[in-house]
Parts: structure tokens; C-alpha cells; sequence
């Protein structure tokens, strides 16, 4: 009896011996993390209160598992509920270029995440929520050369960094497979694309997520090369979403366009129109089809050979499918329609829905290109 009371007190010193050299770390400690605009922002780790102003960041959230941290979503975030079935009851905190700081301050998080990009930036909203102590961080989750280290970050941020990993390691063998096939197609034979996004002549900076999506696709921007001199936005979004001319696009001759397909004012204010293109149990087809034709018919379009030849596609809505965390499937039906020959096999529809039942328990259903 006394050898066995010896060896539980030896074990017991012991143990209070580890714990006396390597003292335990306080769950929620403050650390400092670097955003995607390089902004140092100390917040506590791991998040148990997060406000989200981008649907990009809801849906790694969700995917994370971590959907129970969220107090306030974004209004494209709350319009898109069939996807979003978690967070469907979640107070909207505003959209574009308007957040609602007094509801933000009123459900009390500890961070809000929000866009990097230029054109969503908010840019008063760190000078609005300091003063309530309220951390933002700044993340895009749809640009594939920073897409691994947000989506690293936010499951740091949440303490699910396991699930994080796995989450990018199920796409990198696609995206691989992509990539190695369009590597031997000399720069002169790549397609040329004109990648227009939701406003007429608007289109894609080289430094945009799309853009660099069309890249490891195989394809080439007309426009790549060009200094477009006027921007339709303010200056402090100039050089990311470009104004382009019908003539320049004409001068150049795309072999194929793509067509962002969105109406802001379907999310607008309290109107909340049905939603038919996307992830979406009524999808309309029709609407693609009209919107492909309204491109098609362009007068000063005639002549390029995108238009003579039919290519011509429309995505859904970019916040969810070529400028989201869901761009590796965008770049699967991007490389299918560019080189059909060498993508015989490729069936982005399936990866699509192997990735939406995995992650979110989803069953596939709505429209994302047309034809």
C-alpha cells in the first residue's frame, strides 16, 4: 500500500513539476495579428464575438464551423439565406458602402471583419469602432495569391486552425491539376479574355482576384498591358475595378468575354428582391440568357471574335462564385470553356457540389454560368 501511495505522490510531483516549467497559456491572451492591407491589429485569440461585413468571410466561417461566434452579418450575406441557413437569423449590419456602426456597436463584437479591397473598404470604419473597442480586420478570401494565408489567419483567429488546413488541402489538388495543364501554352496562343464585371465597361484590374483567376486558367486579359486613365470610382479605389472604352475592347478583340452578373438594387434597402442566379432554388436562366444577349448585341461589338464565334459566358454574382472562396471552382469552368480539349475530363459541376456538401452540407442547386 505505502509503494503505491509513493508512486501516485511521485506522479503527482511530477506533473506539478511540468506544469511549474511550462506554465499554461491563458486561453483568450491577446495577440497581434497582420491583415491583408498590413495593418498590425491586436485582438483576442480566439475570437468569441465577430461581426462580418463580406459574404467571403461568412463563408469561411461557416465552413470553419465557427457560425456560432457570429453576431451580425452583411446584407448580401442575409439576402443569400439558402445558402447561408446558419446565420439566416443573424442581424444584418449593413451593405456597401453604408455599415450601420450604431448596430455594429449595439451587438458588441470583439472584431469585425471587412473587405481590403479598395472599392469596399469603408474607409471610416476604423476611426467609427475604435472608440467602442472594437477591433477590424481586414480580409478578402477570393484572391488566389492571398487566399491561403487569410483563410490560415481566420482559423488561427478562431482557434480552428486543423479544420483551416483541411479546408484549403481539398481544392489544391484541383486547382494543381489546372494549373499543370495550361503551363505549356505559349503566351501568344493563351485565350484572350475580357472579363467585364457588374457595370458596362468596367472591368478587372490585373491586380484583382478574377484577374489572377483568368491567369491560372490559361487565359490572357486583353487589357493586362493597358494604363487605363480613368477610373468610374473614387480615387482611392482607382487601378483595381477599371473603366475601359468600347473601342479599346474592340481593339483588342477578345476571343472570349465574361460577364459578372449582379444587380445591386436587388439587395438594396428593404426591398430584397428574389434571388435567381447563384446558389438559389428558383434559378433563372432566362435572366443569364438576356443579360449574354444584351453583350452580344452591342453595336460597336459586331466585329470581335468573342461575339462572331458565341463566346460569351455570364458568372453568377461574383460575391459568390469568381470573387469568393469558391474562385477554384469559378477556375474550373473558366479553364473548361477556354480549352475545352485539354479539360475533357474536368466536370466542374460535380467539384462544385462535392464542395458545398463537405463544407456546408449542402446539396447543389442553382445556376453559375451561362451557356
Amino acid at each position: 500500500m505505502n509503494k503505491k501511495i509513493m508512486g501516485v505522490m511521485l506522479v503527482f510531483i511530477m506533473v506539478c513539476t511540468v506544469i511549474s516549467v511550462f506554465p499554461q497559456v491563458d486561453a483568450h491572451e491577446n495577440v497581434a495579428i497582420v491583415d491583408t492591407m498590413g495593418n498590425k491589429v491586436e485582438i483576442p485569440c480566439p475570437v468569441e464575438r465577430i461581426a462580418v461585413l463580406t459574404p467571403t468571410a461568412s463563408e469561411i466561417i461557416v465552413a470553419l464551423g465557427a457560425e456560432d461566434r457570429v453576431v451580425g452579418i452583411d446584407q448580401y450575406t442575409k439576402w443569400n439565406d439558402e445558402f447561408f441557413l446558419s446565420l439566416r437569423n443573424k442581424p444584418s449590419i449593413g451593405l456597401p458602402p453604408m455599415p450601420n456602426y450604431e448596430k455594429i456597436i449595439d451587438l458588441n463584437p470583439q472584431v469585425v471583419i471587412a473587405l481590403a479591397d479598395p472599392l469596399f473598404c469603408y474607409p471610416d470604419l476604423e476611426k467609427r469602432l475604435d472608440p467602442a473597442g472594437i477591433k477590424v480586420v481586414r480580409l478578402n478570401f477570393h484572391d488566389p495569391k492571398t487566399y491561403r494565408r487569410e483563410v490560415n489567419l481566420l482559423g488561427q483567429m478562431l482557434g480552428k486552425e486543423k479544420r483551416a488546413k483541411e479546408f484549403l488541402n481539398f481544392s489544391q489538388s484541383w486547382v494543381d491539376t489546372i494549373e499543370e495543364r495550361v503551363k505549356d501554352v505559349p503566351s501568344e496562343e493563351r485565350v484572350r479574355i475580357y472579363y467585364e464585371w457588374i457595370v458596362p465597361y468596367a472591368t478587372y484590374s490585373e491586380d484583382a482576384g478574377p484577374s489572377h483567376t483568368t491567369t491560372m486558367a490559361g487565359g490572357a486579359s486583353i487589357l493586362s498591358e493597358e494604363k487605363v486613365s480613368y477610373s468610374p470610382f473614387s480615387s482611392h479605389v482607382a487601378g483595381f475595378f477599371l473603366l475601359t472604352s468600347p473601342e479599346l475592347i474592340v481593339e483588342k478583340n477578345p476571343q472570349m468575354i465574361i460577364k459578372d452578373l449582379m444587380r445591386p438594387s436587388d439587395i438594396i434597402g428593404g426591398r430584397m428582391a428574389p434571388k435567381t442566379i447563384g446558389y438559389t432554388s428558383k434559378p433563372d436562366i432566362k435572366r443569364m440568357a438576356k443579360e449574354r444577349g444584351k453583350i452580344i448585341n452591342r453595336s460597336v461589338f459586331k466585329e470581335i471574335d468573342a461575339v462572331r464565334n458565341g463566346d460569351v459566358y455570364t458568372f453568377a454574382p461574383s460575391p459568390e462564385f469568381a470573387m469568393s472562396p469558391r474562385w477554384p471552382v469559378a477556375l474550373g469552368y473558366m479553364a473548361k470553356v477556354f480549352y475545352p480539349s485539354k479539360f475533357k475530363d474536368l466536370d466542374p459541376q460535380a467539384f462544385h457540389a462535392e464542395w458545398l456538401k463537405k463544407w456546408y452540407g449542402l446539396e447543389y442547386k442553382g445556376v453559375y454560368v451561362y451557356p
